[in-house]
């Protein structure tokens, strides 16, 4: 049955809990949904409870945020150990992040755009880290702006009035943390970052291969059928694995379904089969459907288990 790879859920900036995009994956005939979400691991154990019930398989996974040589870039982790460092990191990464919306709320004020952060933190739930896509929400909803996307274009965006930098890591260090964590470093939507051509991504695929990059996604909600080949070319010029996904976040991005990718159609399940074959040897056994998930003792997060006996680590 095919998959999806790439998902969020309240615990980033999506507007479905895990258990309800879990039902959703379930509902579309999948059968496995990555939960994906920015700089967290917050949504893995219910995910992985309602994934239990339903028989969905969860390709628990973080979306971390990169910057490199003047671009953003996201860097995919698949199936991250709960014990490394790299909790430690997104630990760090979250502080970082609520430091950052403080300076989101101010701008806001200076442009008589006042916030305030009950309101926002009604959208987008009393565990959920708060995200740009949250604010516009809000802003949506104080009459300022009709769409996220105007929210975006005209006060969220990079370099618009109400932006705010955050920390992130360089790509080399993300993949590194990755595999350090036993898990599998997949890019993001690599054709998304406008800023650069194909062929400068292109040096950028071999330079990223050379640090551990594991895969690239091939399939993807947003790319035209020039990007998809694009993508695929390189997978097979750098050997890298496939990758891939909707993105699906919700309701600030409607047009975008949990199963659907550029094809019109999911993943096929045996690019799954070969992101699991990467893995780190297996280190915890699957919880019953009511154990509790051990919690990571810096980012106090539950985490999940890995299921892969015999797996390989590259």
């Amino acid at each position: 049955m095919p998959v999806d790879l790439h998902a969020h859920t309240t615990a980033s900036d999506g507007s479905l809990s895990p258990t309800q995009l879990v039902a959703r994956a379930k509902e579309v005939g999948l059968s496995a949904i990555g939960v994906t979400d920015h700089d967290t691991i917050g949504g893995w154990d219910e995910a992985l409870r309602a994934g239990a019930e339903l028989g969905i398989h969860i390709a628990a996974g973080v979306e971390l945020s990169t910057s490199y040589e003047g671009g953003r870039f996201h860097l995919l982790g698949y199936y991250i150990h709960p014990g490394s460092d790299l909790m430690q990191t997104l630990a760090r990464i979250q502080a970082a992040r609520a430091d950052r919306n403080v300076e989101i709320f101010a701008n806001l004020r200076e442009l008589g755009l006042p916030l305030e952060e009950d309101e926002v933190r009604a959208i987008a739930g009393p565990d959920a880290q708060l995200g740009r896509p949250h604010f516009a929400r809000a802003m949506i909803a104080r009459g300022y702006v009709a769409t996220t996307q105007e929210a975006f274009d005209r006060y969220l965006a990079d370099g618009k009035p109400a932006y705010a930098t955050k920390a992130v890591l360089t790509p080399q260090d993300a993949i590194r943390g990755i595999h350090e964590a036993g898990g599998v470093s997949v890019w993001a939507h690599p054709p998304l970052n406008r800023n650069f051509s194909l062929d400068e991504l292109t040096d950028k695929v071999g330079e990223w291969r050379d640090w551990g990059l594991d895969g690239l996604e091939t399939f993807y909600s947003r790319y035209t059928p020039e990007e998809a080949e694009w993508a695929r070319a390189m997978c097979a010029r750098f050997d890298l694995l496939e990758s891939g996904g909707s993105d699906f976040h919700g309701a600030s991005k409607p047009d975008i379904q949990v199963g659907v990718t550029h094809t019109g159609g999911p993943v096929p399940d045996a690019v799954l089969d070969a992101i699991k074959a990467r893995r780190s040897p297996k280190l915890f056994s699957m919880p019953t459907k009511r154990a509790a998930l051990p919690s990571c003792s810096q980012c106090r997060q539950s985490v999940p288990p890995c299921d892969a006996p015999g797996a390989r680590r590259r």
